[in-house]
C-alpha cells in the first residue's frame, strides 16, 4: 500500500485485517514506513494474529532489514505500508530476492490528487506505472471527472485498476458506462484517426474483451523492439506519459507476413482484426491486430499523442 500521509493506507490495512476471509489465523507481518494519525488498534492485531514493525528511514528500508524481521517473525505474509514519498520504482530492487510482491494499491486523496500531480509529477507517475489498483478517496459525489482522472492514470499505466470511494460511504469500480469515445467502438471497421488514438490505445488495453473479434482501422508509426517476434510490429505513438524527458511509444502488436516490408517510422494505416494472444511484450495475454491491409498514410501533424 503505497500513497501520501493521510491518503487512507492504515485504515485500509485495519479494515483488511480485520475481514475474516482475509484473516484465517496465518500470522501476518505489517511493516510500516511512516507514521500517521490513525494508529494500529491493538485489538485488530492480536485477534488477526498480526504484528507491526516501523522502518521510517529510507536506507533502512533494505534487504538485511528485511530478511531480519521476516526471522523474527516468521510470518505467512506481509503488508507493506510504504511511505508515499519514497519512489516505487526501485522498492522491489531493495527488498529480499525472494520476496513475491502480489498486489500493488495506491491511495489517493481526490482533494488533492490535482496539487501533487502539479508539482510532484514525476514521483506520482512512477507510483502509477507499477501499481496494480489506485484508489481515490474522499470523492464528492458529482464532482469527480473520472474521464479526465483516467486519461491521467491510464495513460501512464494502462492495466492499472481504479476505485472511486466517496463521502457518503459508496464505492465505485471502473467506469460503469462513464467510458464514452470519440470513436464508434460498434462500427464494422471501428475508424481510428490520428487525434484519437491515444484514447483508443488506453481503452484497448484496459477494456481488450471488447475489441476483441472486431475489425479496427487505425494509423500510426511502425516500431520494433528486442521482444517483439518476427512476423510482427507496434502500431504506435509516442506519448509524453510524465514529464518532457519521459517520452515512451505506446500502441499494440499488428501481425502480418509483409512485417519485413516496412521499416521503423514508417506511418502507416492498418486494417484488420483484434484478437487475443500471449505475448511477451504484453507479459501476458494482450490485444493484436490481425492485418489484412496496411499502407504509407500522412503522418500526424503532431508526433506526440494525447490522451484527451
Amino acid at each position: 500500500m503505497t500513497g501520501f500521509l493521510e491518503s487512507g493506507k492504515t485504515s485500509f490495512i485495519l479494515e483488511t485485517l480485520n475481514d475474516k476471509q482475509f484473516s484465517r489465523g496465518e500470522k501476518t507481518l505489517v511493516i510500516a514506513c511512516e507514521q500517521g494519525e490513525v494508529e494500529f488498534d491493538e485489538r485488530i492485531l492480536k485477534a488477526s494474529k498480526s504484528v507491526v514493525e516501523f522502518i521510517e528511514n529510507e536506507e533502512d528500508f533494505n534487504e538485511e532489514n528485511l530478511s531480519a524481521l521476516v526471522k523474527k517473525h516468521s510470518p505467512t505474509r506481509i503488508m507493506l505500508e510504504y511511505n508515499g514519498m519514497w519512489s516505487l520504482r526501485n522498492m522491489a530492487q531493495k527488498a529480499p530476492k525472494d520476496w513475491i510482491f502480489y498486489q500493488i494499491f495506491m491511495f489517493v486523496n481526490h482533494e488533492t490528487f490535482d496539487m501533487y500531480m502539479n508539482n510532484m509529477r514525476q514521483l506520482i507517475s512512477d507510483d502509477i506505472a507499477v501499481s496494480d489498483i489506485i484508489i481515490f478517496n474522499r470523492c464528492e459525489p458529482g464532482k469527480v471527472d473520472k474521464k479526465r482522472l483516467r486519461r491521467a492514470v491510464k495513460a501512464v499505466n494502462p492495466r492499472i485498476d481504479m476505485m472511486f470511494e466517496y463521502v457518503n460511504g459508496e464505492v465505485e469500480q471502473g467506469f460503469q458506462g462513464d467510458d464514452e469515445m470519440p470513436f464508434d467502438v460498434n462500427a464494422d471497421p471501428i475508424e481510428v484517426v490520428h487525434e484519437d488514438f491515444g484514447l483508443w490505445y488506453i481503452d484497448i488495453m484496459s477494456n481488450a474483451p471488447r475489441y476483441i473479434e472486431k475489425n479496427v482501422h487505425v494509423r500510426g508509426m511502425v516500431f520494433r523492439a528486442s521482444n517483439i517476434p518476427k512476423g510482427y510490429f507496434v502500431i504506435s505513438r509516442r506519448a509524453m506519459t510524465c514529464c518532457a524527458d519521459d517520452i515512451q511509444v505506446v500502441g499494440i502488436l499488428v501481425k502480418t507476413p509483409d512485417e519485413a516490408k516496412f521499416k521503423d517510422g514508417d506511418w502507416v494505416e492498418v486494417k484488420g482484426k483484434i484478437v487475443a494472444e500471449k505475448q511477451q511484450c504484453y507479459k501476458g495475454v494482450g490485444p493484436v491486430l490481425l492485418a489484412d491491409f496496411i499502407a504509407p498514410t500522412e503522418k500526424a501533424e503532431s508526433e506526440l499523442v494525447y490522451f484527451n
